[in-house]
């Protein structure tokens, strides 16, 4: 591949980056608060260069958390405008944590945004939460529970992926294999920016999900790995 080429996906992955900013920028006030009050603790930009293993690092937790924000937010979808039993779930469930292939978990960029994009618009959410949570079954208040704890846990990573995410561009622009691979850390950048976007909004209301279902975020929860959901 030319040098031109390089420079071009370089450049695409740049721009997926910038839009990352001023997510980033959005989430410093409101997550900062809510992580607070959740006992979700502190992260914040990373310094230093990035390797190569890094950069795949930053890649596969990309998929990963959006993988699980999608999951936690259907689920609580679920429960708040009262769609159904959460069994009922089951299959969208079971193809969200069995796909692996970064085109399709690409894929779900717009299921997503319509998730946190309904979770912001609920004026009431951390009430309607809690009056669902009380009317749930026992089982489904276990998985509402896990759904949130998750919740807090995606948003906890999402702040450390878009303090990173700088660092990929420059471990990429070094790196002519990593680049050979520029398709992938678009989308990864592309899914942080709008978790970071979408999770802003509702992160305030994180702590009293919390308080409804009676789960406690863990202390590190950006390195703490979400809950596999059952149903």
């Amino acid at each position: 591949m030319t040098s031109a080429a390089f420079r071009t996906m370089a450049g695409a992955i740049i721009g997926s980056v910038f839009f990352v900013a001023p997510a980033q920028a959005q989430l410093g006030g409101l997550m900062g608060k809510a992580k607070s009050a959740a006992g979700l603790g502190s992260s914040g930009s990373q310094a230093g260069t990035m390797s190569g293993d890094e950069a795949d690092a930053f890649l596969e937790a990309s998929f990963r958390s959006t993988k699980n924000v999608l999951i936690a937010t259907t689920l609580i979808l679920q429960a708040v405008e009262k769609r159904g039993p959460l069994t009922g779930l089951k299959t969208r469930i079971n193809a969200i944590n069995s796909t692996s292939d970064p085109k399709e978990i690409g894929s779900f960029k717009s299921a997503l945004s319509a998730n946190l994009q309904a979770l912001d618009n609920r004026k009431e959410f951390a009430g309607d939460f809690q009056t669902a949570y009380q009317a749930a079954s026992a089982e489904e208040k276990k998985v509402l529970g896990i759904a949130v704890l998750n919740l807090a846990i995606g948003i906890a990573r999402n702040v450390d992926l878009v303090g990173k995410a700088p660092q990929v561009v420059d471990a990429i622009k070094g790196n002519p294999k990593l680049l050979m691979r520029a398709g992938q850390f678009k989308t990864a950048a592309e899914l942080v920016a709008l978790q970071g976007k979408g999770l802003a909004g509702i992160s305030t209301s994180v702590p009293k999900l919390l308080a409804a279902a009676k789960v406690r975020a863990p202390k590190d929860a950006k390195t703490t790995n979400e809950t596999p959901v059952t149903l």
